[in-house]
């Protein structure tokens, strides 16, 4: 078939949602450029517009509606978005304290910091383009402990304070959804009530060239599994054929949010904790297999998660205060 023929059927896909009916989630300028050998499709994605009803939205102080992580991972299902990477990143006061500490060849005093428990995450996701390509998109939040506590309860924070890097990646992983499907901050509900139209671009199996190409594809991998044996070639094969991406977006670290606390995330602290375990697992030292117990130290009062991230980070396992004073830091050479 014509590249032109290609083309006309795009332009016939937008004519089918039109935006007085439909939210859009579509790259109009670039879809008349869509490959020959993919052909694009529209999957409907409906947001409940009640924010108590379907937990899709949460209201905004400006009588908007915010979609929350539920919202956004079904909209990030319907363009078939595929998560590349998910790592922890240095903080901003850490990056301070790393150059000072190149600068004066001093090691940082990073017990006595306030900010040691502040999380950093970054998240990369790919997205299908119209041409065949995948676009990246890169987020990255940045959560401080002590801004968080002062928004929370002391119940909060105490259930919050074990799961602040789950937490702050569901907040960078929400962000790129954002950024790459171009999700408004809000929506009124009468937005909210037309259903989201979001464009996904598969591989176009009517074309004899595609589907030679993910039979081999198929055939290589099977014959990886299975050694020795012919597998039998399905009609549909290669249907998650992937091709190279072609460009990266990277979405800075202290861009808007768009986040309310408590609403976005689904956060676990929200949950009744157990009776007889309201704080999570217990914590084992790595030396004497005691139970790591919270301590007080010159006037601070130390978690045991805060106990072990400490102790990893000078002495590459988890210890109790006790064996921490017979080990040697990881500066020094490793431990006795």
């Amino acid at each position: 078939m014509a590249i032109e023929q290609y083309q006309q059927k795009a332009i016939a896909v937008l004519n089918d949602y039109p935006p007085e009916k439909y939210n859009l989630l579509i790259p109009v300028e670039s879809i008349q450029e869509i490959s020959p050998l993919h052909r694009v499709i529209v999957n409907i994605v409906r947001i409940d517009p009640v924010p108590d009803r379907g937990k899709d939205c949460y209201p905004e102080k400006n009588g908007g509606l915010a979609l929350t992580k539920k919202g956004l991972n079904k909209l990030m299902a319907g363009a078939n978005i595929q998560v590349i990477d998910s790592r922890a990143v240095v903080t901003h006061k850490c990056q301070r304290c790393m150059e000072i500490a190149r600068t004066t060849k001093l090691s940082p005093r990073c017990g006595d910091c306030p900010a040691a428990d502040d999380v950093a995450i970054q998240v990369v996701i790919a997205i299908p383009e119209p041409s065949g390509t995948w676009r990246m998109v890169r987020a990255t939040k940045e959560l401080r402990v002590a801004d968080e506590k002062l928004a929370m309860s002391d119940k909060q924070y105490k259930q919050f304070f074990p799961y602040r890097s789950e937490h702050c990646e569901t907040k960078a992983l929400n962000r790129a959804i954002r950024a790459g499907l171009m999700v408004k901050a809000n929506y009124t509900p009468k937005e909210l009530e037309k259903p989201f139209a979001v464009a996904l671009v598969v591989p176009n199996m009517a074309d004899p060239e595609m589907k030679k190409a993910a039979a081999a594809r198929y055939a290589t991998s099977s014959m990886a599994l299975f050694p020795g044996q012919q597998p039998q070639l399905p009609e549909n094969a290669g249907e998650g054929l992937k091709q190279l991406p072609s460009g990266m977006i990277d979405i800075p670290a202290d861009e808007h949010d768009d986040e309310q606390p408590g609403g976005v995330d689904d956060p676990p602290w929200e949950d009744p904790p157990s009776e007889d375990n309201p704080l999570g697992a217990p914590i084992f030292c790595g030396d004497c297999g005691q139970v790591i117990e919270a301590t007080r130290v010159n006037g601070k009062d130390w978690t045991p998660e805060a106990i072990r991230d400490y102790s990893v980070r000078h002495y590459g396992t988890s210890l109790c205060p006790e064996c921490q004073r017979n080990a040697t830091p990881l500066q020094g050479g490793g431990r006795r």
